[in-house]
């Protein structure tokens, strides 16, 4: 199908295009397809979006003040562009949808400039491509027509559908468990609403397949994309560093056979302090970018962990070609980092290399040198297997706890319950972010090791290309609200009256983390700081002035930003910065001209200060130009939102289940969180929350006093506070919505219950 977008994208040159060799770059080879090109072409020239010259040729017309973005639509009607060029978001009315449906790629026209804090108005003039021709919905009876019509559950698409007639006929109404998978034949238009078909029944009881299945569809996510048959790249393995007689390990937590391969560590002591290895798989050298394999991996984006299974990113040859095996020698892209006594990096070398595994390190080694004692001389059964690399783990154990140290940034405990279809979530995922903040490190858990040296590679990497002026993918932390952190001390102070404030009364998060770290509160905190923690995208860095460079390379070196690189069997993202990284290996000039003596590695720390010379010839830094996209990059945060949502989903619905088996048992809860509308609370043996609304708590009429943080009667003084221990009755559990409906059960002798003097609190 094509798309405005991708007529567009074969118009992006300088001379034009002629109609006929548009209609072969879209490779439309029949008749209907190319009227239905010609009609395009004739709105998008009304719109003045493309404009016609020397009366055959087409192209953009940059004239018009038009900018590229992708909608956003909140359940409550708020809808945005977030535009392509990174600017700020745009505020689109309604009435100015256009039929736009949330995630669509459109072009929007400014309407009215931004003033102090309100963002700027548009009005959307094109949908440019769908953000998904398949989603789920409930059907039913439409009482005007009597036609039966489907119903998006994503209520940031409120539209109807309308069905075929012949299928209306085989549709149980009665059937009330039954969520349908609508295949969009014709997007509304004008005064005509949409026309889908259904693809297929999902049932909403029907065990941990059909929930994984219903939420991959919930998230627009497909497991039936085929893999194109194309064999990887050999590698050449002249000029890569042989480092097979090195004792590299491999650190992993995860047991599916399925999972994803991780890199390999080695580290020795080293002039007083470390100097550690960390190898990674090597997946750019083994595509060609721009061919169908490529194609294939930014659609995928990235893995999917399903709970205790996984949806694999790369496909077989490409797996087995580039995956670390003990004794195999691989091809591998490494980073030797130096590290002082106190974890500062003093110097680093990129380089391309063989590498030969020797062990797998797993939490349960882990977890017998923790208990061992360090003046123990006798190796545990445990640890028999890995005696002969036991000093490597101490030093690699000893360097991780440095930088963790020396590592300012939010780590939160996650949470994630003890149940089997979760078991490969509650292990650590390197480096991935999912809602801006780092879990907790772990020094049992392998990849919780693993994550804390990828970051750092990561940090590394940005500052080395940065020096090159070469673009890199990195994931920026959006600025936490100062309001929220206000709301969030508040709460804290709830908690814990005897927190220390700074002399203008604020405290950061870190401090208040900090100070709750052995508090029985310390759950209900990190809870708080969850809701206020902004999340993660990603963003490209390329050089457009130097002042830009200036900037960038001041955030760089104070907030430590990532630039992935080490894990390429994980992302696309991955893939790409290590493709920059190995095109400066492999292709960068390493001397000014053939004649020079003077040959500099390019993947030493300060190598740039001796480069005088453009370090790539012009074919190589168009064809980095060309990979190296803005719609890439926003594209590859949609897949990031995806995962991230069906990864909340799927522990919700694990929870939700298990709520579930327990519907009308009273059991034991702790609340953590207070509203106007009433209470959330934790049931502590599954995690899961739910809602006790104040129209439940019939007894006495509540306030909320969001300055405590409490709901309080107004004639027998009962309170509902943070961190109280509470009984509660399970009422409902809604699987789709993730919600849990929960009752106070009263007057028992486990309850307990506050009051507080409300004149005095009033006089305040």
């Amino acid at each position: 199908m094509t798309s405005v977008l991708k007529i567009l994208e074969s118009l992006e040159t300088e001379d034009g295009l002629e109609v006929s060799k548009l209609e072969k770059s879209l490779k439309l080879t029949k008749k209907l397809d190319r009227d239905k090109l010609n009609i395009a072409i004739q709105a998008l020239t009304k719109l003045g979006i493309i404009q016609s010259f020397d009366n055959k040729k087409l192209c953009i017309n940059n004239d018009k003040n038009y900018i590229q973005g992708r909608i956003r639509c909140s359940s409550k009607g708020y809808c945005f562009v977030v535009r392509e060029d990174q600017g700020e978001d745009i505020y689109i009315r309604e009435a100015n949808l256009n039929n736009a449906w949330h995630g669509d790629s459109v072009i929007v026209l400014i309407t009215k400039e931004g003033v102090k804090r309100r963002a700027p108005e548009g009005s959307i003039q094109c949908v440019l491509e769908r953000y998904n021709d398949k989603l789920l919905a409930r059907v039913e009876l439409d009482k005007l027509s009597g036609e039966i019509k489907a119903h998006p559950l994503d209520d940031r698409i409120p539209v109807v559908i309308e069905l075929e007639k012949d299928e209306s006929n085989n549709i149980n109404l009665s059937n009330n468990s039954l969520i349908y998978e609508i295949k969009i034949r014709k997007y509304p238009i004008g005064q005509f609403n949409a026309e889908g078909s259904i693809i297929r029944e999902l049932p909403t009881n029907a065990g941990v397949a059909a929930d994984i299945d219903l939420l991959l569809s919930k998230n627009y996510i497909s497991r039936n994309i085929d893999p194109p048959k194309v064999a990887p790249k050999k590698i050449p393995l002249k000029g890569r560093e042989d480092l097979t007689t090195q004792p590299s390990l491999l650190f992993e937590s995860w047991e599916s056979k399925n999972s994803p391969s991780l890199p390999a560590l080695f580290a020795q002591p080293y002039e007083g302090g470390s100097r550690i290895w960390i190898h990674a798989p090597t997946i750019s050298e083994r595509i060609n970018f721009g061919s169908k394999l490529d194609k294939y991996l930014k659609e995928k984006g990235e893995v999917i962990c399903l709970g205790n299974d996984w949806i694999e990113f790369l496909n077989e040859p490409l797996k087995k070609a580039s995956q670390f095996k003990l004794d195999e020698e691989k091809e591998a892209v490494s980073l030797m980092i130096d590290m002082s006594s106190d974890g500062n990096v003093t110097d680093w070398k990129f380089t391309t290399s063989i590498i030969k595994p020797v062990k797998l390190i797993t939490p349960k080694h882990l977890k017998a040198i923790n208990n061992r004692k360090a003046t123990s001389k006798s190796v545990p059964i445990a640890l028999k297997s890995i005696k002969e690399n036991l000093e490597v783990i101490y030093t690699i154990l000893h360097a991780t706890k440095l930088i963790h140290n020396n590592d300012a940034s939010i780590k939160l405990d996650e949470h994630i319950p003890n149940l089997e279809r979760l078991s490969e979530l509650q292990k650590a995922f390197p480096a991935r972010d999912f809602n801006g903040w780092k879990k907790t490190y772990d020094c049992c858990d392998s990849q919780s090791v693993l994550d804390v040296f990828i970051r750092l590679s990561g940090n590394i990497l940005a500052k080395h290309l940065i020096q090159y002026n070469l673009p890199f993918i990195y994931k920026e932390h959006e600025e936490v609200d100062p309001a929220f952190i206000n709301e969030l001390t508040k709460s804290a102070l709830a908690l814990d009256n005897k927190i220390d404030v700074n002399i203008d009364g604020s405290v950061t998060i870190q401090e208040l983390i900090k100070i709750y770290e052995s508090s029985p509160e310390k759950k209900i905190l990190h809870k708080l700081v969850k809701h206020i923690i902004p999340g993660i995208h990603l963003k490209l860095y390329k050089i457009r002035s130097n002042v830009e460079n200036e900037s960038i390379n001041s955030e760089i070196q104070t907030n430590n930003i990532e630039s992935p690189w080490c894990c390429p069997t994980l992302n696309y993202w991955n893939i790409f910065n290590q493709f920059i990284l190995t095109s400066l290996l492999i292709d960068g000039k390493s001397k000014s001209s053939s004649r020079s003596k003077e040959n500099i590695h390019l993947g030493t720390k300060d190598s740039w200060i001796n480069v005088s010379w453009d370090t790539f010839s012009s074919k190589v830094e168009e064809n980095i130009d060309n990979i190296a996209k803005l719609r890439l990059v926003q594209n590859l945060n949609d897949i990031r939102k995806k995962s991230k949502s069906f990864r909340n989903n799927i522990i919700s619905i694990a929870q939700g289940r298990e709520a579930q088996n327990i519907v009308g048992n009273e059991v034991k809860a702790i609340i953590t969180g207070v509203q106007s509308y009433g209470f959330f609370a934790e049931i502590e043996d599954l995690t899961a929350e739910g809602l006790v609304h104040v129209s439940t708590l019939g007894d006495d009429w509540y306030e909320y006093r969001s300055r405590q943080n409490l709901l309080i009667g107004r004639k027998n003084k009962r309170t509902y506070q943070l961190a109280q221990k509470v009984n509660v009755r399970v009422l409902k559990v809604d699987i789709i919505k993730n919600q849990i409906d929960l009752e106070l059960v009263k007057e028992t002798d486990h309850e307990s219950t506050n009051s507080i003097d409300i004149d005095s609190d009033t006089k305040k």
